[in-house]
């Protein structure tokens, strides 16, 4: 993950709260309206949908809908952590989960030539608090175990851009253009934190020839895997809203 450039999950789990012209063309971007698909439909017959299909709405009409909302979360689980899925969620790699007027639903985004179609589906459970207090103690850590693993690894020793690039992730920060004024100081941290962490874990991960033998490969990813999880856990985390 790209701390410049949040995955889209993110940014819609930080702007759906509360409506926003603005929010919402910070989450759609500059290539065209996202829409929804499939068969969760918040307000039936009097939910304007596409008069070719039925089942698709823009995401406008969909969030509009499905207010107001009690919470919001961004997903993004990982096969290697313990904080995966709770068994509750599909084989995704990210999704957002709104709880509302439509019930309880899973978003989840598939790029559609340049823009994105979410795909809805209601969940039989809610899903567990994600904790973002546990989630700045975890990255934290994490955090430091990571730059001592890379050190221990040498990676820059193979790749020589590869310090620079880490540098640069130790102190990028997000745009404060794309963050919701309603979010908390410590949440953003927290989501500052953990996509930087991610963002090494994934840029030393990459199979570039840094590892020279199977054998480090798996080190590399034995050690690193866990270490991303932690931070896909705290950036959902941070997202994390609750109706007051």
């Amino acid at each position: 993950m790209d701390p410049l450039n949040p995955p889209v999950s993110i940014m819609l789990a930080l702007w759906a709260p509360s409506p926003s012209s603005h929010g919402l063309s910070l989450v759609e971007g500059p290539d065209g309206a996202h829409d929804v698909i499939d068969s969760v439909v918040p307000g039936g017959s009097d939910t304007p949908t596409a008069a070719d299909d039925p089942g698709r709405v823009s995401l406008a009409q969909w969030l509009t809908a499905a207010r107001p909302l009690s919470r919001v979360s961004a997903v993004l689980p990982s096969p290697a952590g313990g904080t995966g899925t709770w068994g509750l969620l599909p084989d995704i790699e990210e999704g957002v989960v709104l709880e509302g007027a439509a019930g309880r639903v899973l978003l989840v985004p598939e790029d559609s030539g340049t823009s994105v179609s979410w795909h809805a589906e209601l969940l039989s459970s809610p899903l567990p608090p994600l904790d973002a207090a546990h989630a700045r103690r975890q990255v934290h850590a994490a955090t430091e175990e990571a730059i001592e693993a890379l050190i221990e690894l040498d990676l820059a020793r193979e790749r020589p851009e590869l310090a620079d690039a880490l540098n640069d992730l130790l102190t990028a920060v997000v745009d404060p253009r794309l963050i919701p004024p309603w979010l908390k100081r410590r949440d953003r941290e927290l989501l500052e934190r953990s996509l930087r962490l991610a963002g090494m874990c994934e840029l030393a991960l990459d199979d570039d020839g840094a590892a020279t033998t199977a054998l480090q490969a798996r080190r590399r990813a034995d050690i690193l895997h866990p270490l991303l999880a932690v931070a896909r856990h705290g950036a959902a985390a941070a997202t994390e809203w609750w109706a007051r």
